[in-house]
């Protein structure tokens, strides 16, 4: 019976490597996970792994998986991790949120943003802005600030992709602050078709494989939704107008990193540049990780003009891109929508 070892770290090549070794285990009558190295873990560990292992567990339903070595990991028992995948140990996912800085494995229905938002006479983007500001309330465990606005805006957006294109039926997500690190940390992941098949819609992007995917979506008003010929209201302050991953990524790279994956390929992207990661799995869906360094943001409103401008002139340069002109809910929050023409 093949024995896998949880990694002791959590840098992301081990978290690869060891969804790896469980993808080599493809058709085993059984196999054990043994979470007796388990150190240190954070947000996007945990919605990776969890979403993997599951997604495993449902493609080889006849291989049983085993674990061991967890019953002392209380801090991902806390977080809902354990239960995220099916073993019964720990919270359960979607438990009261956490009140010391972070927010345990939660599984968002799509349906539920749908019903908040009939129930309320709101667009479902408006529901995701009001959940997002409460996220970010709880990590930083303030109403208003730089951070505060950052993080409800990098959350939004990253949630507004899986609500608009991904055709999944509930978002995962999870996330920590360390004060004393100037860092937080949010994992977002989706159970959707993928950047790939998304971007098939648009006639002008040309995806060979999901790392064409990932770098053509990170490039300011490439959109599945928004391209030359496609009839967009422009009046809607929530069109979609492809600069919502571009000014995330922008964002994180200012001391943090941005690390998105989909299909079986990943890109990594900090203040050093950009970093290729060739997955031998599947990552079904898009994952997606932001750092932020707390020390490092500013207005949020400065922030987005300076990205937003520098996209424009990047987007003179991209054929057969629609109204280049970014959305207002791509600039700033709903609450500063008044004005915006």
């Amino acid at each position: 019976m093949p024995v896998i070892n949880y990694p002791s770290s959590c840098y992301v090549n081990a978290i690869f490597n060891f969804c790896n070794e469980i993808e080599r285990c493809c058709g085993e009558n059984e196999i054990v996970i043994d979470f007796s190295s388990m150190g240190r873990i954070e947000p996007f560990t945990m919605v990776y792994i969890a979403k993997f292992i599951r997604d495993f567990k449902r493609r080889n339903k006849d291989t049983v998986v085993y674990c061991k070595g967890h019953q002392s990991k209380d801090y991902a028992a806390n977080m809902a991790f354990f239960r995220a995948f099916g073993l019964k140990h720990g919270r359960e996912p979607n438990c009261v949120d956490g009140n010391d800085r972070f927010v345990p494995y939660t599984i968002l229905r799509i349906q539920t943003i749908v019903d908040e938002a009939n129930k309320a006479w709101a667009v479902g983007q408006e529901v995701i802005e009001r959940r997002s500001a409460h996220l970010a309330e709880i990590l930083g465990q303030q109403k208003s600030g730089n951070f505060y606005d950052a993080l409800t805006y990098s959350i939004r957006e990253i949630m507004r992709n899986v609500y608009e294109h991904s055709k999944s039926l509930s978002i995962e997500y999870c996330a920590q602050y360390w004060p004393c690190y100037n860092k937080v940390e949010i994992a977002i992941i989706d159970n959707g078709i993928g950047l790939k098949a998304s971007l098939a819609n648009n006639p002008h992007v040309q995806v060979e494989n999901h790392s064409d995917a990932i770098q053509q979506a990170l490039m300011p008003a490439i959109s599945s939704k928004n391209y030359k010929g496609a009839i967009i209201d422009t009046n809607d302050p929530w069109h979609n107008s492809g600069f919502g991953l571009y000014m995330i990524n922008r964002i994180c790279r200012l001391g943090g990193s941005f690390l998105i994956c989909t299909g079986d390929h990943g890109i990594k992207l900090d203040e050093n540049g950009k970093e290729h990661i060739h997955l031998l799995h599947i990552c079904k869906g898009t994952a997606v990780r932001m750092v932020l360094n707390t020390s490092r943001l500013t207005e949020l409103s400065s922030m987005l003009e300076k990205f937003r401008d520098e996209g424009y002139e990047i987007a003179k340069q991209i054929k057969g891109v629609g109204m280049y002109r970014a959305s207002a809910a791509s600039q700033m929050l709903s609450r500063d929508f008044d004005g915006y023409a």
